[in-house]
């Protein structure tokens, strides 16, 4: 015979559920250790490092379609305009020659230009044209009157004074002074005196200086007209009585001109 059983009531407050036991979750993964990486990341730029720590907020999957895109090409940055200094003129052939001329007549002993005097007129005046030319220039004495000058008062470089004075300067040159004899035109006849004239160091000094004569304040006026009209024809006749006491003195330096064409080859030059 079965016994009975009892049964013992609880009140609702007494009921608890029961709730299966979960298992533990992990704690949180620590902060790995910096000082691990303290020696890597001292290797590293700052600018490096903040890269490495802080990511891109824009970084994530790469979009599986990009790969089918086309690149774009970004344009090719505008570079602001370089200034560019304009070249310097080329020297030219004709001043390469010119200058050449210089140099060699500041060399040219007096026996060579004496040589040119009896053998080759033209050449004579060509060795003295680089420092005709540069006289005009500088102190605007006609080339040509300055080459007849110079032959007519050396007589073809036979006898200039002192060795390189060409033109009869008087007073002191570059290389001094020297006392010597000579003919002058006084009271309707030629008369020998002595005097005192330059001594220059070469042909070239002795041109340059015979074109500053004329800025003595005795020939203003024949520079000045010639500034204006470019005669040297007219030149002459302006000089005429003051340069030298010979009264046919401008005419025989006129006659030079024109029998060696001396206008003619001072223009073929081209520099004045």
């Amino acid at each position: 015979m079965n016994q009975p059983v009892s049964f013992t009531l609880l009140p609702p407050s007494a009921l608890r559920p029961v709730l299966p036991t979960l298992p533990a979750m992990p704690s949180a993964v620590s902060a790995p250790d910096t000082g691990r990486f303290s020696r890597v990341s001292s290797l590293l730029g700052i600018q490096d490092q903040v890269q490495v720590s802080s990511p891109s907020a824009s970084a994530g999957l790469l979009n599986p379609l990009s790969l089918f895109k086309k690149p774009v090409q970004s344009a090719p940055a505008v570079q602001a305009p370089v200034a560019i200094a304009p070249a310097k003129p080329a020297v030219g052939l004709s001043e390469l020659r010119y200058q050449s001329s210089v140099q060699k007549l500041k060399s040219m002993p007096p026996s060579e230009l004496k040589t040119l005097g009896q053998e080759d007129k033209k050449a004579f005046f060509e060795a003295l044209l680089p420092a005709a030319i540069e006289s005009e220039k500088q102190y605007g004495v006609p080339a040509e009157v300055t080459l007849a000058q110079a032959a007519l008062e050396s007589a073809w470089a036979r006898s200039p004074i002192g060795g390189y004075n060409i033109f009869g300067i008087k007073g002191s040159g570059s290389a001094g002074t020297v006392n010597v004899q000579t003919r002058e035109f006084y009271n309707g006849r030629y008369v020998t005196i002595r005097d005192n004239f330059a001594r220059y160091s070469n042909f070239h000094d002795a041109v340059i200086s015979h074109g500053k004569l004329f800025h003595n304040g005795y020939y203003d006026k024949a520079v000045n007209q010639y500034a204006k009209d470019k005669n040297p024809l007219r030149f002459l006749d302006n000089i005429q009585g003051i340069y030298a006491t010979d009264p046919k003195y401008s005419q025989k330096i006129k006659s030079i001109i024109e029998d060696y064409g001396l206008s003619d080859m001072v223009n073929r030059a081209g520099m004045v």
